[in-house]
């Protein structure tokens, strides 16, 4: 992995003909004033970091062939490119090469604003939090306790320093600051052991909030700050619908406030911030006892649904996916990645994770109506229970139905094409860490919805052991274990909400 230094930010356009871009969105003023199509702009963390890998394989291969004796021929043969690859990755700098994997895995287009943030600020909390997620990926990829053992170190000072930060009312408020904060949790999510996993991502989650309220409006005017913002939100507002809690007004308020700074093709996922911020307001009321009524409880949750439907019947093309289907192999088995005969196909992780967000909310919304609805059954009216076994019948077909979807997405997050449909066997791709984090909580999600069958929970097992192994990412095998415990229900997190700022970044 090498640093290529930093990549022009211009359009296509502008860069070929060495003009001044001024990089506005949709569409910069040089080609405004052409009066051509802006090509847009390229994703410049992938093309910061280039991996050189096979380069420097097939020159470790070359100098060794000169320097072999002719009493060691065979004994040459038989070294591979992969004890080659470990000698020439060992010879570098564990902290360089922790920073590189994160930001090739991790990184890129999940979190574009990390390597402007990570530029020059050799001090910073947000570079220590970066190697310490890094090395604990990587202790985890090769098993080595002394990898981790380095990571537990950054992050201490990572921690420190982020304590440090908060405490400035200043430092509190940068970009810098929050980043560290999500690369913590990161830390978190690749090191977790057990199934704790959970109450300690809540805390941190409640941290974040805490954080977002004391940066302002102006965090979203600021494109790292409308990054984090809208990474964050997805998991706060997560945490809050399965603790059945209220979300800040704030947070709404932010909401409303990003579609102003944000690329068209992408303001839908505002859209649908505002609707799951409702949904959770929808779960504490009832909780709370402020709606009772099983009647209401329908009404609100049918008219809630009814929202988050119009919104995606008015995505751009941008979102729509496409849909493989999986074709049967000689021996008549299917590929072992895939559930069923199909997978979906989506431009990038942004817009399959709002997907699977819309998809699990409206799961919520199902799940309530059906509960409501059974509390009505024992009516001594005929019609009314002849109503509600309708309403039952195809919410429940709906909740199949996402379940299925939130499957499909999972190819796709562990880096398969559209090509892929004719491997036979499995599907030849290379998952990242960005599409691995990102599907663990929807595989949850599915899993628990009361509506997977054993062996769709046992194809879940199997898609988050995977997860784990392969990318280093132990809450997926946490989350594993917890389904092979027999665990099935959302409400699984539980933790005391009182802690302000401060104490939970210290004891998290």
């Amino acid at each position: 992995m090498v640093y290529r230094g930093k990549p022009s930010t211009a359009c296509d356009r502008c860069r070929g003909r060495r003009l001044k871009c001024d990089r506005v969105r949709p569409s910069c003023s040089q080609c405004i004033r052409a009066q051509v199509d802006c090509p847009g702009y390229r994703d410049t963390a992938e093309l910061s970091f280039r991996d050189q890998s096979e380069e420097v394989i097939r020159k470790a291969q070359a100098k060794h062939r000169a320097r072999r004796s002719p009493g060691t021929e065979t004994i040459n043969q038989q070294l591979d490119r992969k004890a080659i690859s470990l000698d020439v990755v060992l010879s570098s700098p564990p902290e360089e090469l922790a920073k590189g994997y994160f930001f090739t895995h991790f990184g890129g287009g999940h979190m574009p604003y990390l390597l402007d943030l990570t530029r020059n600020q050799d001090n910073a909390p947000i570079n220590a939090a970066l190697t310490a997620a890094g090395l604990a990926a990587l202790s985890n990829l090769r098993m080595s306790p002394q990898l981790m053992l380095n990571a537990r170190r950054h992050y201490t000072v990572a921690l420190s320093r982020t304590n440090h930060a908060l405490q400035d009312t200043v430092l509190a408020r940068r970009d810098e600051t929050l980043a560290a904060v999500v690369l913590l949790g990161m830390f978190e999510i690749i090191t977790c052991s057990d199934g704790s996993f959970a109450d300690r991502w809540v805390k941190h989650m409640d941290g974040a909030a805490q954080l977002i309220e004391l940066r302002g409006l102006q965090q979203v005017e600021r494109s790292a700050g409308l990054h984090l913002f809208t990474q964050l939100r997805a998991q706060i507002v997560l945490s809050r619908i399965y603790q059945e809690r209220y979300c800040s007004p704030i947070l709404a308020q932010l909401t409303e406030e990003a579609p102003k700074y944000r690329d068209p093709n992408y303001r839908t996922i505002d859209r649908l911030g505002i609707l799951v911020i409702k949904l959770s307001t929808l779960c504490a009321a009832v909780k709370d006892g402020t709606i009772q009524q099983p009647t209401d409880i329908i009404r609100r949750s049918l008219s809630l649904d009814a929202d988050f439907m119009s919104t995606l019947l008015a995505i751009p093309p941008t979102w729509a996916y496409s849909t493989v289907e999986v074709p049967h192999s000689e021996g008549g088995s299917r590929m072992h990645s895939v559930w069923g005969t199909r997978f979906h196909i989506y431009r990038n992780l942004t817009i399959s994770s709002a997907w699977n967000n819309y998809r699990s909310a409206r799961l919520v919304i199902h799940e309530l109506i059906i509960t409501a609805a059974k509390s009505l059954q024992h009516s001594s009216n005929m019609n009314t229970r002849n109503e509600q076994e309708s309403l039952i019948l195809q919410s429940e077909r709906t909740c199949h139905q996402i379940v299925e979807d939130i499957c499909a997405s999972v190819p796709f997050h562990l880096g398969a094409t559209a090509g892929d449909a004719d491997a036979c066997g499995g599907i030849a791709a290379s998952p990242t860490g960005a599409g691995g984090i990102t599907v663990v909580w929807p595989l949850l999600i599915a899993a628990n919805s009361g509506f997977a069958s054993p062996t769709l929970r046992n194809w879940v097992t199997d898609c988050l052991d995977k997860i784990g192994h392969s990318l280093g990412i132990n809450q997926a095998l946490a989350v594993a274990q917890l389904l092979r415990n027999g665990m099935r229900t959302r409400s699984f997190a539980s933790v005391d909400s009182s802690e302000d700022l401060y104490q939970c970044y210290r004891d998290y």
